[in-house]
């Protein structure tokens, strides 16, 4: 018989027991004590950090004690005081006698290292507390009565209280460090349980082991908590380091800024909803909604819907353009009944979807099991959580709400003051207005110019909106076309930066114009200034697109063009069909580096063209050109185009393709004029700073009629007077317009009665004032646009401010061009 040796599976330790004496330091304690005795000011040092109780001699623990009392009371610590405290609680004889006190006092020379020696008395107590959490573990491990889930969690707070503990808190740090604890346990609960009821048994287990607070006492502080995030104080040079010096960063210019809370509010009904969904769609799939630029090829959305059927919300996302295999419908995603309990929900579905901008419909559903009610402060939370969760993820979300029977949000104030942003959408109630068009205001913003209205129409077809006009524009502005051209080119070049006078250089217009308009534009965060000062303050407008990091272009030292050097918007009329389609695919792409920007050259053209130019053939096209006001557009007349309007229903045209030129076909890609063309005639140097000198070409009277487009102005023929188009209808070739100060009749009148308005006056002629403020003189044409014209006196000034008639622009019948008969 063979013996088997008995087998373990754990490995013996071979260390040898410790068997030392527990961690102390007589001397510092002794030290600290003679210290406090010789010193009267000493025991202020350590008193708020060194307790008793860490002391590890008796002796010495009374002494302290005796110390701290005489402190308390407004004593001095000196021998005599201590020893007559000592004897009065009959202690003296416990702690050793005189003798102690004087062997304490003569071992110490000075009290000048007290507060390090502090900190070693601390240090062996922290020692001597795990030693004996050490006994305490191995006891518990032998205890069969404990569940061992008890016993883990037993041996976890107990280490917990000792290594989370500060080395030496003051009074102040300690309690500073138990609320930090708590709050810590309190964000675990809220941001990491998803599970209501989990949730509840949690903040009543947490207020169990808090004595003296209830569940609604806890998260009565953690609502607190978050109204009260106060980060350090730092300096501007410390801020500008840390944000960089970019400008305010945007997901739809001017509409939809990053990294915010958004609030936007109507009645029911009115369509808010869906005026989102069109907004998601831009994003989705990179296109401008209505001139408002996007910033990115293409973005993913997260919807959380709530308010909204599941069949309700699908039909409506399909007839915006979220149709099976499309690229908007591969980059949304929807969640159905989420709420703000499930705030860890909402974090990881960020982390794996990371969608650029999450909409939640709406407030009033997703608060619904919130304890307190809707007019009350602390209903706020949910937008203050909501807050948090974009500060720490950089996202965007926006919230929608209803409106009272007043109009405004429903709700108390403050959740308002909450968000960043706040947008009202309602219905139009204007007599002349249509039962689609829509007034949509941005109340509040942090980003932009406001308060500011639009007027929307919606489209029943497509659920799509067009941007009509600004409330307060009803005919117009002088600066429309101009701004046009600066986002169109700034988009161009995209995260490129130009100075104003840059940007005037290539759309054609003056410097003091395109100053005021790219100001304009930056306000309204459509484009980005980026404002620096060196030797003065220098602003520089740009365009983001995707994350590429913008450069700054670099102004043209060395230029020197003449008057037969012109800029022009393309060659010859045969290659500029086949260089838009180039040009439209790749506006936005940008083959050089940022930075790499040469001087304007004879053969600097917005369209390529590979033959060579002579100086004759580059003043034929300058003589060619067209003004330099709205281009002219041409009707498509070749019979594909007619065929395809005459497959279209009678609907109006609205701005779906959300470019700045608007086709009335479908499909029909836009097209240019004939020119826009422009004349340097060398720099003329004032303060330092490049003028460009515009010489005004010569007119050119297009046989190209002009495109009819919803909100444009026409010269009606059979009516003698401006009308503005309000719906047009391709399959009979009519329209409907509205005419200045009568919008209660609508005319419909055939495209064949409408003409260019403007055809008769152009950028730089001198006019005759026949009547108005002006009457009588001789002043220059400055800028036409939809609303009339804009006059400047002859002045070689760099600057002339415009001129109108008692605050409205010209019309034509007040003009006459010198040297022409009536």
């Amino acid at each position: 018989m063979v013996a088997v040796p008995y087998s373990y599976t754990d490995e013996h330790s071979f260390r040898p027991p410790i068997n030392a004496l527990p961690q102390q330091n007589i001397e510092a304690e002794e030290a600290v004590l003679g210290g406090i005795m010789l010193d009267p000011d000493a025991i202020y040092r350590v008193k708020d950090r060194l307790k008793p109780e860490y002391f590890y001699m008796g002796a010495h623990k009374d002494i302290y004690q005796a110390c701290l009392r005489l402190c308390k009371k407004g004593q001095p610590t000196d021998l005599l005081h201590v020893t007559s405290w000592l004897i009065d609680h009959d202690l003296l004889a416990r702690i050793g006698g005189r003798n102690k006190l004087a062997t304490l006092v003569d071992r110490t020379v000075s009290a000048v290292n007290i507060d390090s020696l502090a900190n070693l008395i601390i240090d062996k107590f922290r020692r001597r507390d795990l030693d004996k959490i050490g006994d305490e573990i191995k006891y518990l491990s032998h205890d069969t009565e404990l569940e061992i889930t008890d016993i883990d969690t037993r041996i976890l707070n107990r280490i917990q209280a000792i290594t989370a503990t500060p080395l030496a808190p003051t009074e102040e740090e300690n309690r500073r460090w138990r609320y930090n604890r708590l709050l810590k346990e309190l964000q675990h609960i809220y941001l990491k349980i998803s599970d209501p009821g989990e949730k509840l048994y949690a903040l009543q287990e947490l207020a169990n082991r808090t004595p003296g607070r209830r569940p609604k006492d806890l998260e009565n502080l953690y609502m607190k908590s978050l109204c009260a995030t106060v980060e350090p104080r730092i300096s501007l040079d410390q801020l500008e380091s840390e944000i960089g010096s970019q400008g305010r960063k945007w997901l739809l210019g001017g509409i939809l800024p990053e990294a915010t809370t958004t609030l936007v509010y109507a009645d029911g009904g009115v369509g808010k909803t869906k005026w989102l969904y069109d907004l998601l769609y831009c994003l989705t799939t990179g296109q401008n909604w209505n001139g408002f630029p996007a910033t990115a090829d293409n973005r993913r959305v997260l919807i959380y819907q709530g308010d909204e059927s599941k069949h309700d919300m699908l039909q409506a996302l399909n007839k915006r353009g979220f149709t099976p295999g499309t690229e908007a419908r591969q980059r949304t995603q929807v969640r159905f009944g989420w709420n703000t309990d499930a705030i860890p929900i909402l974090y990881r579905d960020i982390e794996e979807f990371d969608p650029a901008i999450i909409m939640i419909d709406s407030l009033t559903f997703v608060n619904r099991y919130s304890i307190y009610d809707e007019n009350s402060t602390e209903y706020s939370r949910a937008v203050l959580e909501l807050n948090q969760v974009v500060a720490e993820t950089g996202k965007n979300i926006v919230i929608i709400h209803h409106a009272n029977r007043q109009g405004q949000a429903r709700g108390a104030t403050s959740i308002k003051n909450a968000v960043s942003e706040v947008v009202k959408l309602e219905r139009d109630t204007s007599p002349q207005a249509n039962v689609q068009e829509k007034i949509l205001t941005i109340e509040k913003s942090r980003s932009r110019r406001f308060p500011a209205s639009y007027r929307l129409f919606f489209n029943e077809e497509d659920f799509s909106f067009s941007v009509l006009e600004e409330v307060g524009q009803e005919m117009g502005s002088p600066d429309t076309s101009t701004r046009q051209r600066i986002v169109e080119f700034l988009q161009q070049k995209a995260n490129i930066k130009f100075e104003a006078e840059e940007i005037a250089r290539h759309i054609g217009s003056s410097g003091s114009n395109t100053r005021r308009c790219c100001y304009q534009l930056a306000r309204d965060g459509i484009i980005i200034v980026d404002e620096r000062s060196n030797s003065g303050t220098r602003k520089l407008y740009y365009i983001t697109r995707e994350s590429e990091n913008c450069s700054i272009y670099t102004p043209l030292q060395s230029e020197s063009t003449t008057s037969s050097a012109w800029i022009t918007s393309e060659n010859t009329q045969d290659n500029s069909h086949q260089s838009d389609t180039s040009e439209n695919n790749n506006v936005y792409q940008n083959t050089r580096s940022p930075g790499d920007h040469h001087p304007i050259t004879l053969g600097d053209h917005l369209l390529n063209n590979s033959e060579s130019h002579t100086q004759q053939e580059l003043s034929r096209e300058c003589n060619e050109g067209d003004r330099l006001s709205m281009p002219k557009i041409e009707f498509l007349e070749n019979s594909e185009s007619e065929k395809k309007s005459q497959e279209n229903d009678d609907r109006p045209i609205t701005f779906a393709q959300n470019d700045c030129t608007v086709s009335v076909l479908e499909g029909d890609r836009p097209r240019r004029s004939g020119g826009d063309r422009v004349a340097l005639e060398g720099d003329q140097l004032e303060g330092d700073r490049l003028e460009p000198v515009v010489q005004a070409p010569q007119p050119k009277h297009s046989s190209t009629k002009p495109r009819i487009t919803v909100g444009a102005v026409f010269w009606s023929r059979s009516l003698a007077k401006r009308v503005k188009v309000t719906k047009v209808y391709p399959s009979v070739k009519k329209v409907d317009v509205v005419l200045p100060n009568d919008f209660e009749s609508k005319p419909r009148l055939p495209w064949h009665d409408l003409a260019d308005w403007r055809d008769e006056v152009w950028l730089g002629d001198e006019v005759e004032v026949l009547q108005g403020e002006h009457r009588g003189q001789v002043l220059i044409v400055d800028c036409i646009h939809e609303g009339g014209i804009w006059l400047k006196k002859p002045s070689k000034a760099r600057f002339s401010p415009p001129l109108c008639n008692n605050g409205v622009p010209y019309q034509l019948e007040h003009l006459k061009k010198v040297g022409q008969t009536l």
